[in-house]
């Protein structure tokens, strides 16, 4: 390429007139990415994509939901707002705002967005799965054997006794009451409302598919996995390093879930 060509290119650049197809791909690897657990890398492009332009729609949703992989929540909620004064009628990023309500529990901005969401595009499938879980969402009623668990009576420490590398454990009842926690009491009911909540939403979610009552699940996060159990009006959180081999997760949580009914006097289910 001659030195006029080079020029060219350079002048093309700094007009705009190749920016676009450029800043489309630069966000487009970014979510890649981003999907892909890799969000170091795709903040880098992130980043540079929104200081090339910084009104690009595309690279403020990409921010938002970088930002909710990493639970950021007001910075997520900053992008997808600044999504919207783009473009005030974006689907993905009512969606978004919608789902960050649902779990902050504030589901009249939850339905809000929801609503909007749906009455400009009807059929959004993702928008219409979420307003059922949120339809369907409601506290599971104590059952009796929910009844028996004494309030305030905690499983002997060496019978409920957290596993080397783990970062956190809790047993609650399915309304947010804490029974048990490792490591101290610094936040767990904070911590016993989150874990009741997903209980929760979780639950709607298989109710809605027809799964039957929630039993075990593994929730993958960006820095840490965490196993559930579920039954007999409890629930069981355990919380490992992200790396952590499943096996050996699930194997611990079914001893502690096992270890804490027998020590409660409940009988184990499931």
């Amino acid at each position: 390429m001659g030195y006029l060509g080079f020029l060219t290119r350079i002048g093309a650049t700094i007009t705009g007139r190749r920016r676009p197809a450029s800043i489309i791909k630069l966000f487009q690897q970014a979510d890649q990415y981003r999907r892909s657990g890799r969000f170091e890398e795709a903040a880098e492009l992130v980043a540079q994509g929104l200081r090339l332009n910084p009104n690009n729609i595309s690279g403020h949703l990409v921010a938002a939901h970088l930002h909710v992989a990493l639970r950021r929540v007001e910075p997520a909620k900053v992008e997808f707002q600044r999504v919207l004064s783009l473009d005030p009628n974006h689907p993905r990023a009512l969606l978004g705002l919608a789902r960050i309500a649902m779990e902050e529990g504030d589901f009249t901005a939850c339905t809000e967005s929801l609503d909007r969401a749906l009455h400009l595009f009807p059929d959004f499938p993702e928008a219409k799965a979420l307003q059922d879980v949120v339809t369907g969402y409601a506290v599971p009623p104590p059952s009796p054997l929910q009844r028996q668990v004494p309030i305030g009576v905690s499983p002997r420490g060496d019978a409920f006794q957290a596993p080397v590398g783990s970062r956190q454990l809790i047993l609650i009842q399915t309304d947010g009451t804490p029974v048990f926690s490792q490591p101290g009491d610094g936040g767990k009911e904070e911590l016993a409302a989150h874990v009741a909540q997903v209980f929760r939403i979780t639950s709607a979610v298989f109710a809605r598919c027809g799964l039957g009552a929630f039993r075990r699940g593994i929730v993958d996060g960006a820095s840490e996995t965490t196993f559930l159990r579920g039954g007999a009006g409890l629930i069981l959180s355990l919380t490992f390093p992200h790396d952590v081999e499943i096996g050996f997760g699930l194997h611990q949580t079914d001893r502690l879930w096992t270890s804490s009914l027998q020590e409660l006097g409940l009988q184990p289910s499931g």
